[in-house]
């Protein structure tokens, strides 16, 4: 049968091979299509509630919600994969210093910066913080580029991993350009950026300025949306499957959120997918872990099948039940007074914990572990090292 003129012209324009197929290959998920589209495709269906429910308090409740699971559990998760789980036990013995003595020396340079008398380090205590505080925020904009650079090449390989090197360059350059640099520029336009915030940029003041924004904005989103169709076309010509295309819709869409959508609201869009992701990822990884199937302390008995479902279930119970206890200590160092979440649950224990002689030691935990999360998320998933890709692949690929 002829092809119409059209269908043949747009292949021609977008030179997509004639025998391309965008099926779904049985092993081209992480899990299945189902956890996936869930966890690790969050920003696609987080993206549309933000468009479709208007209303902020409804959108706070649910990004409430979302802190108190997702926070803290997403922050430790790399330590759950790391000591606790059998397929990296052999890691954790061979590479101690990166597994236990640096998280450990993160730890003590942060409570040491905090806690040096003003006579041996004249900076004030104020001055010390933000300073850790500024790092944290380079740290987490690298650390959430890092995370969707992961997972496109997780997609690639799982899919195709002969085409998997050509779009290496391209998916850095994705990552970093656009799910770093134009988050930045977009938070800049709007003035809501942490560099303004603590005024190491100046806000973007004037008429013209006003003026111009609104335009700035439109021709960020079509920036956005440009380089993503073309990462998108270079996905069909690499042949690079399904999955990684949503992934790749999915930062784009969200990133054209941070010029469209109000600030706050990209703020919970961008949080809640990357926690989302970390977490769904760590509980498929865990639920595969052979202790699960030996420990009779947290594994079930019973037939494998129903082993094999409730078992990353019971990692992310136990992952989120720890967040839920741990969020209002953290946000003692996150959040300043007036807008942390746990004060609309626990105001007398919020009240006491920010006057308590606990602030500065709950603001070097808060610090220490962001640090240490950032610095384990690199350890856990290092494919780069032979014993650590030989670890994760056992988690991985069940």
């Amino acid at each position: 049968m002829h092809e119409s003129v059209g269908l043949s012209l747009l292949r021609k324009i977008c030179q997509f091979p004639r025998s391309l197929t965008v099926g779904v290959k049985e092993n081209s998920w992480v899990r299945s299509p189902a956890w996936d589209v869930f966890w690790l495709h969050s920003g696609l269906w987080l993206t549309f509630l933000m468009l479709t429910i208007s209303d902020l308090p409804v959108q706070e409740m649910f990004y409430a919600a979302g802190v108190f699971l997702f926070w803290i559990s997403h922050r430790f998760s790399s330590f759950y994969l790391a000591w606790r789980t059998q397929a990296y036990h052999p890691l954790l013995i061979n590479q101690q210093g990166r597994f236990v003595f640096i998280p450990l020396l993160l730890v003590s340079v942060v409570f040491a910066v905090l806690f040096i008398p003003e006579s041996v380090l004249p900076v004030p205590v104020s001055v010390r913080i933000l300073g850790m505080i500024l790092l944290d925020f380079a740290w987490g904009m690298h650390h959430f580029a890092a995370q969707h650079y992961g997972l496109l090449r997780l997609y690639h390989h799982r899919w195709n991993s002969k085409s998997a090197p050509l779009s290496n360059k391209r998916d850095r350059w994705y990552c970093w350009g656009v799910g770093g640099g134009l988050v930045l520029i977009a938070e800049l336009l709007h003035g809501t950026s942490f560099l303004q915030e603590k005024n190491f940029l100046p806000l973007l003041t004037g008429d013209w300025v006003f003026e111009g924004i609104p335009l700035l904005l439109r021709l960020g989103t079509l920036l956005v949306a440009g380089i993503t169709i073309f990462m998108i076309r270079n996905a069909f010509l690499h042949d690079s499957g399904l999955p990684r295309i949503l992934y790749i819709l999915g930062i784009g869409v969200m990133v054209m959120g941070a010029y469209q959508l109000e600030p706050f609201q990209f703020f919970m869009l961008w949080t809640l997918q990357h926690w989302m992701v970390a977490l769904g990822l760590t509980v498929h990884m865990a639920g595969n872990d052979i202790t699960l199937k030996t420990n009779p302390e947290i594994g079930f008995t019973g037939d494998s099948s129903v082993d094999n479902f409730w078992k990353p279930w019971k990692v992310l119970f136990l992952l989120c039940t720890f967040s839920v206890l741990m969020t209002p200590f953290m946000e003692i160092e996150a959040v300043s007074a007036g807008g942390r979440y746990s004060e609309q649950f626990f105001p007398s224990f919020m009240e006491w914990l920010q006057n308590s002689s606990w602030e500065r030691f709950l603001v070097g935990i808060g610090l220490a572990s962001g640090f240490m999360h950032y610095f384990m998320d690199r350890a856990v998933y290092r494919f780069s090292d032979p014993e650590t890709r030989k670890s994760a692949q056992q988690l991985l690929f069940v």
